[in-house]
């Protein structure tokens, strides 16, 4: 029996689920858009989640986490709480692209019949963006790259869009369709754990760090 947390905490939403043989069985979050409650947060918000499936820290056979691209402080404090509950008990742990998880939660909210590849972007400040292509089903087009707007963008085809970096970006994209999804939570999470399960090993909790990937510019 496959018992799964999950933990999504790369924005400004807190997020934890709970899953159980493919199926979520508990989640809870919060969202603070005047700043970060995660450090506070989020072991309560995994007790409760485990208390409402009836497991136990033991007892679980993984912990998937989002891994970055990011709010630093997020990243950081999520990853921590997966390891601080992996190690003592040998639980397999998998890290997640943020934009990947993000991309997912675009996939719920849209239904699409004319199969528009999917846009994920993350805030990265002024005219910037982490960003990400992926198709209508899941699949990665690209990689996780740091983005800054120049006079090519109004030429970009027509695609759906996510995450908190899309309301700066319309106006330069005509044809961007926002979705209106600005945060993923943590069930999405399962879906990219499926597909990296097959391909990829669990990392090492003892060295698992957030990737970031590089900030813009030697000023920043």
């Amino acid at each position: 029996m496959q018992r799964i947390l999950l933990i999504e905490t790369s924005s400004r939403r807190c997020s934890v689920a709970v899953a159980r043989d493919g199926q979520i069985c508990a989640e809870r979050g919060v969202l603070d858009p005047e700043g970060y409650r995660h450090a506070e947060a989020l072991h309560p918000l995994i007790s409760e989640v485990l208390e409402e499936s009836g497991m136990a820290v033991r007892e679980l056979t993984a912990i998937a986490a989002a891994q970055g691209p990011g709010s630093y402080t997020g990243l950081r404090i999520g990853l921590a709480a997966a390891k601080g509950l992996a190690l003592p008990w040998d639980i397999p742990c998998y890290g997640i692209s943020s934009l990947e998880v993000l991309a997912e939660a675009v996939r719920e909210a849209v239904d699409d019949r004319n199969e528009l590849p999917i846009w994920a972007a993350l805030d990265a400040r002024r005219m910037e963006v982490y960003s990400a292509f992926f198709t209508n089903d899941g699949a990665r087009l690209s990689e996780d790259l740091p983005e800054v707007v120049d006079e090519s963008w109004p030429n970009r085809p027509a695609a759906w869009a996510g995450g908190d970096g899309v309301a700066k970006i319309q106006a330069h994209w005509p044809q961007l369709r926002d979705s209106g999804v600005r945060y993923a939570e943590a069930r999405h999470l399962l879906a990219p754990l499926h597909r990296t399960v097959k391909c990829e090993p669990p990392v090492d909790p003892a060295t698992w760090e957030p990737r970031y990937l590089k900030v813009f510019g030697s000023a920043l």
